[in-house]
């Protein structure tokens, strides 16, 4: 029969073990399930712990686990991207992370902050942000629109992704591709990073699609193609890419045409577009239905959300709360009477929508104003506050972000970084000036 002295003895020597004690498969599949910035303070901890969480699988597994759960446990951050749109300068995209501090928004002052600068010369690349894939930012050139960059800001890391000659049929040879649209995911069957790039031709009403696989070198067409215009509203979430889109669809008459805001989704484990999520609970409406300007596709605390602006009386936020079950839950429908004292409700719901920490925000796109509406879905309070990055001929825009482990130099030539011209290494720019990372894009 054990004594209490033996069962005190037992119960302090228990109590003295510590983290290393478990085994590798143990410690990975806990850290597996940590924020990517608490995997970096572990990695700080020791050598050995250090050397378990900068493994590839592990870095493979981290990210399943992101995509599997949809980085829920991931707080949104900000970060603000002003934008020279003035012609025969050199272009410039400048990106600085910020945070809400109840009153202003303030610059970041951690070591997550994001202060990077990208300079060109217009004629040569004319940039602007496509879409974000966890802290990934793509690039898109709007004069060539095969041409992207994808940036990975917290890391002083930048790639510029392959082109390819698209193929066309015999009868198509005039075939001009005058759209481009571009989306990023992940593949946890085979633990690889995919992009998608579908080139489309209004003329024809043609569609190319293809696959690159991040570290290989060439882009693969492949079979599933598009049924339609892809549109800027789009969504990496769940490890597949999203798009919001305006669909027709034909009632018992075939007259009786209503339009509904569907969601076309590309599945990068079966590489295949399709219409996967069923249609959020939305008014349907004959022809005169509102367009997609009025709805925003958002990451909100975990879930695929879809922001229904359509309606001058409130406005509702549908989540996609299970998403194995495909089920759409009304998780916010905000009254317009209760947000219109501190801000005109018709004023800004058709601005561009992100996440922030507790809630959602508006921002209009424009230099003419650099109001953002911030909406406290806690207490259901509006916040106006001015963008602080806010000058004549600078385009300025938000966008919220999730951080990962995702390291872009494992998958290619990273554009080096310069400062005056000369190249300078990573850790020297981030030692030295106001902009920890620039790159200078030009010939």
């Amino acid at each position: 029969m054990e004594t209490p002295r033996t069962k005190m003895m037992r119960h302090c020597s228990n109590s003295n073990r510590n983290l290393m004690d478990l085994d590798n498969d143990n410690l990975v599949d806990i850290f597996s399930r940590l924020p990517a910035e608490s995997v970096c303070s572990v990695g700080c901890v020791s050598k050995a712990l250090h050397n378990i969480v900068s493994r590839p699988s592990f870095l493979n597994q981290h990210m399943s686990s992101l995509v599997t759960t949809n980085a829920a446990a991931e707080v949104p951050q900000l970060v603000i991207v002003s934008q020279s749109k003035k012609k025969y300068m050199a272009e410039l995209i400048a990106m600085q992370s910020f945070e809400y501090d109840g009153n202003t928004l303030e610059m970041r002052r951690d070591k997550t902050r994001i202060v990077s600068k990208i300079m060109s010369w217009w004629y040569e690349y004319f940039f602007n942000v496509h879409f974000v894939f966890c802290n990934l930012i793509c690039l898109k050139d709007r004069h060539n629109g095969s041409r992207c960059v994808l940036l990975n800001p917290l890391k002083g890391e930048a790639v510029m992704l392959p082109t390819c000659i698209v193929q066309v049929p015999e009868h198509l040879k005039t075939t001009v591709f005058s759209y481009y649209w571009f989306g990023m995911g992940f593949d946890n069957t085979t633990s690889t990073h995919k992009v998608v790039r579908v080139c489309a031709d209004s003329e024809y009403n043609y569609y190319v699609a293809h696959v690159y696989v991040l570290g290989t070198r060439l882009w693969r067409e492949i079979c599933s193609v598009p049924p339609c215009d892809l549109t800027v509203k789009n969504l990496s979430a769940y490890g597949d890419m999203h798009w919001l889109i305006r669909r027709a669809t034909t009632g018992r008459a075939q007259a009786n045409i209503r339009h509904c805001m569907s969601i076309l989704s590309f599945d990068f484990k079966k590489e295949e577009f399709g219409w996967n999520i069923p249609d959020p609970p939305l008014r349907n409406m004959p022809r005169k239905f509102h367009s997609v300007q009025r709805f925003h596709l958002i990451n909100l605390r975990g879930s695929l959300s879809v922001v229904d602006a359509s309606s001058d009386k409130h406005l509702d936020i549908w989540m996609l709360k299970n998403y194995d079950e495909k089920e759409w839950v009304l998780g916010h429908r905000i009254e317009a009477r209760m947000i219109n004292a501190e801000c005109r409700y018709r004023s800004y719901r058709l601005w561009t929508c992100c996440e922030w920490e507790h809630g959602i925000f508006f921002k209009r796109s424009r230099k003419s104003n650099s109001t953002v509406v911030l909406l406290d879905l806690r207490t259901v309070c509006i916040h106006r506050v001015k963008c602080p990055i806010y000058q004549k001929g600078l385009y300025t825009s938000i966008f919220s972000y999730t951080r990962s482990l995702i390291s872009l130099k494992c998958y290619g030539n990273l554009i080096p970084l310069k400062r005056y011209g000369k190249p300078i290494e990573a850790e020297e720019s981030r030692r030295s000036g106001s902009f920890m990372n620039i790159w200078h894009l030009c010939n």
